[in-house]
C-alpha cells in the first residue's frame, strides 16, 4: 500500500521506453510513495505503458506545458493529498533500494532542509557519477558537482550542497508552501537552482545525501547537446542571473554573454557544419535577454512574477 506520507511526481513526454523501469522502481520503495505521471502530450505509447501499473496516477496535460509547469500540476495534486514529503522523478531515471527511505530520514533529522537529493550516478556508466547536487559558478553557469568522476574516487560526506538536480528530488511539503514551487517561466533548466536558491534565501538548505542512489540516463529524455537544449539552457543561464545576482552585475554581464553565444559560440557551430546548433545558440541568445529584462522589471516590481508558483 502506498505511503500517503510521501508522493512522487514523474513528468513525462514521449517516454514509454523509459517509463516501465522508473516506474518499477518508484513502486519498489519502502515506504511505497503515490506515484503520479503528469504527461506533456506524448504521442507514443506513453499511456499504455502507465496502465500497466496499477496505482499509478496518469494525468495528460494534452500539450507540451515544459517540466517546470508540469510538475508544479503534480506537485499541487501532493499538497492537496496532504503528503508530508514531495518527490520529482525523471523517466530516465531509476531510482535504486532505500533511495526514498535515506532522504526521508536525512529530512526528519534535519528539519532545515527543504530540499533533499541523492548520488545520482550515469546510467550507461554507473561507475562514473552524475551528479552529487549543483554547483554554480561566477557567471551563474550551474554544472552538476563531481559530473564523471569515478565512483571509487567519491569522497563526499552528506551535507549541505548549493543546490540539487530536479531529476530526482525530494521535498518538505510544509517548505514548499513557503518557497513556492517550480518557476514556469523556465520551462526547463534551471528551474531546479533557481528552486534552490529561492530555498537558501528563506532560511533552508538544499542536502546532499549520499546513501540514495539513483541511476540517470543522461541526454534521454531531453537530447544531452541537442539544439533544443542549448537554446533552453543559453536562455534560462540569462534568466537565473538576472533573477539572482546583483543587478548591476546583471546589467553588465548580460549582454556580453548573450555576445559570446552570438559572436563565438554559434559561428563555431556553424563552422564544425552545426547550422541547427548555431541557430540555437542565437535564438538562445536573444530569448535570454528578453527573459533577463523581464526578470530585472519583475525585481524593480515593474512587472509581476520572479518567483516560484504558489
Amino acid at each position: 500500500m502506498a505511503d500517503p506520507g510521501a508522493f512522487i511526481v514523474v513528468v513525462n513526454w514521449n517516454g514509454a521506453a523509459l517509463l516501465p523501469a522508473c516506474l518499477e522502481a518508484l513502486l519498489a520503495q519502502s515506504p511505497r510513495p503515490e506515484v503520479l505521471v503528469v504527461d506533456n502530450g506524448s504521442a507514443d505509447a506513453s499511456a499504455a505503458a502507465v496502465a500497466r501499473f496499477p496505482g499509478v496516477g496518469w494525468l495528460p496535460l494534452g500539450r507540451n506545458a515544459g517540466f517546470a509547469e508540469a510538475n508544479n500540476v503534480g506537485l499541487r495534486r501532493g499538497l492537496e493529498a496532504g503528503a508530508r514529503w514531495l518527490g520529482v522523478v525523471n523517466p530516465d531515471v531509476v531510482v535504486q533500494p532505500g533511495w526514498l527511505a535515506a532522504l526521508v530520514a536525512a529530512g526528519e533529522a534535519h528539519p532545515r532542509a527543504a530540499l533533499l537529493g541523492g548520488l545520482l550516478l550515469l546510467g550507461d556508466a554507473p561507475d562514473r557519477v552524475n551528479s552529487t547536487g549543483l554547483v554554480l559558478d561566477r557567471l551563474g553557469r550551474v554544472k552538476d558537482r563531481d559530473f564523471g568522476l569515478p565512483v571509487a574516487a567519491l569522497r563526499r560526506p552528506e551535507g549541505p550542497v548549493a543546490g540539487l538536480t530536479g531529476g530526482a528530488l525530494l521535498c518538505r511539503a510544509e517548505a514548499l508552501r513557503e518557497i513556492g514551487l517550480f518557476d514556469p517561466g523556465y520551462w526547463a533548466y534551471y528551474e531546479d537552482a533557481d528552486l534552490s536558491l529561492r530555498a537558501a534565501r528563506r532560511g533552508f538548505e538544499s542536502r546532499y545525501v549520499p546513501g540514495a542512489r539513483a541511476l540517470h540516463g543522461f541526454g534521454k529524455s531531453f537530447g544531452a547537446g541537442s539544439p533544443r537544449q542549448k537554446y533552453w539552457l543559453a536562455r534560462n543561464h540569462l534568466r537565473f542571473v538576472a533573477a539572482h545576482w546583483p543587478v548591476p552585475f546583471v546589467l553588465a554581464a548580460a549582454p556580453l554573454l548573450a555576445a559570446w553565444r552570438a559572436g563565438v559560440a554559434a559561428p563555431l557551430a556553424l563552422a564544425r557544419g552545426r547550422g541547427r546548433l548555431a541557430g540555437a545558440h542565437l535564438r538562445g541568445a536573444g530569448a535570454g535577454l528578453l527573459a533577463a529584462g523581464d526578470r530585472l522589471l519583475a525585481r524593480a516590481g515593474l512587472r509581476r512574477g520572479g518567483g516560484g508558483a504558489s
